[in-house]
């Protein structure tokens, strides 16, 4: 049983690599929000805040218990720890089967081929940028770590995403 689940760990750890790959790719190219609007994404758009950071937990549509897990702690670090920004709208969390056709091209766009964990900053409305947590599978067994180590990822687009808000204040016209 253990040698099946170390199989099981490094087939999952082989897919998140080969998604930063790719991921690296298309970060230079078009932002992948442009390219892929899902019908759930159309409809929270309207109502969501134009600055935001978004996580994303994809995943396949039968997972593993590791990737399960992994899911899990995103959703419990992402909503307990910014119970605020989540009422507010400026932090939001979601589950992407990204083996959904009604997901390829989101998943396409990030370059998804595995389970990943993907946050990203949205300034009006757009992706500004995004980063993958591929480290996220070398902390799957001490929660705490999991937990610092998305928050931190999160706070740190919530920051940028604030300098980036003065700054556009900042270059308007005074009326």
């Amino acid at each position: 049983m253990r040698r099946f689940v170390t199989v099981v760990l490094m087939f999952c750890m082989s897919a998140i690599c080969a998604g930063a790959l790719l991921a690296a790719d298309s970060a230079k190219s078009d932002k992948p929000a442009e390219k892929a609007k899902t019908s759930g994404e159309t409809k929270a758009k309207s109502a969501a805040p134009a600055d935001r950071v978004v996580v994303m937990y994809f995943h396949r549509t039968q997972r593993c218990p590791t990737c399960r897990r992994m899911g899990s702690y995103t959703e419990e670090a992402v909503k307990q720890g910014f119970v605020n920004e989540m009422k507010k709208g400026t932090v939001e969390f979601h589950f992407i089967d990204f083996q959904d056709e009604n997901n390829a091209a989101l998943a396409e766009g990030y370059g998804v081929s595995g389970p990943t964990l993907i946050v990203a900053q949205v300034i009006d409305n757009k992706v500004k940028q995004y980063k993958s947590l591929t480290e996220m599978w070398t902390k799957n067994n001490d929660k705490d770590e999991f937990f610092k180590y998305v928050r931190e990822n999160v706070s740190a687009y919530k920051k940028a995403e604030t300098k980036s808000a003065a700054k556009q204040d900042a270059v308007k016209p005074a009326r």
